[in-house]
């Protein structure tokens, strides 16, 4: 799942009225959301930019100025975005989730991740996105909750996430009988998730088991082969390390 893509997605769903803000800003910002959601993210930077300009203020300009700085591999830019619309709505699950999300994929704030996802989760309890995130970011033995609320949501009994993250349970928990089995059989069935690939991926690399290695290369090879605006460019240098370090 393309976690930044679907929150594009979710953006463009719960778009609220543009209450307060200049009409000429409703032009670019749906030229901006049209690119996004089409995956086009060089073509949203302008006309997000130029719809920030415009409405400074306005929530929905500001998260989606920060879905596109972060596909475009502009990280301090998306957090400053993101870190104005939580605090301008501190109390709606979009900009909360968003710079959770964010924050996530930097280890140093990992608890400032954690605290933002879960006032997400209690604004929006059936999330998946949330949940999963949560589940990547607990400690082991909290993972169990979110688990189970995945498991719960209609058609994720079967997830390809939460099949992955029930492995990463399993695996931190030592209980590792049948997770590469799994993981293997992942990756050959959902061979166009480029994230999924990536996770699988990176467990494969660092499980340090010999027999993996020729997966992780392969696992590598496929995320590096999907196109430049499926990747990110952090994810892509990383991958092309790794694959470097596994010849």
């Amino acid at each position: 799942m393309d976690l930044i893509k679907g929150a594009a997605l979710l953006l463009a769903a719960g778009m609220f009225f543009w209450n307060g803000c200049s009409p000429r800003a409703e032009q670019p910002m749906n030229r901006a959301m049209k690119a996004a959601v089409e995956g086009e993210w060089s073509k949203a930077d302008k006309p997000s930019e130029e719809a920030v300009k415009l409405t400074p203020d306005n929530v929905n300009a500001l998260i989606l100025r920060a879905l596109v700085c972060e596909r475009l591999g502009r990280y301090d830019e998306a957090v400053e975005n993101a870190y104005k619309a939580a605090g301008i709505d501190s109390g709606s699950f979009l900009p909360v989730y968003t710079l959770g999300r964010l924050y996530a994929s930097n280890p140093g704030r990992r608890n400032e991740a954690i605290n933002l996802l879960l006032r997400a989760n209690r604004l929006k309890s059936d999330h998946p996105e949330t949940l999963v995130l949560l589940c990547n970011l607990q400690p082991a033995g909290r993972k169990a909750s979110y688990l189970a609320a995945l498991s719960k949501l209609p058609g994720w009994d079967k997830s390809p996430e939460l099949i992955f993250e029930s492995c990463m349970d399993r695996a931190f928990r030592g209980k590792r009988n049948g997770v590469n089995g799994s993981l293997v059989k992942l990756f050959n069935d959902h061979p166009g998730d480029p994230l999924l690939t990536y996770a699988i991926a990176g467990y494969f690399f660092c499980c340090n088991e010999r027999d993996m290695r020729s997966a992780a290369r392969a696992a590598y090879r496929r995320y590096l082969a999907f196109p430049e605006k499926l990747r990110t460019p952090k994810r892509t240098a990383r991958a092309a390390q790794r694959l470097a370090a596994l010849k």
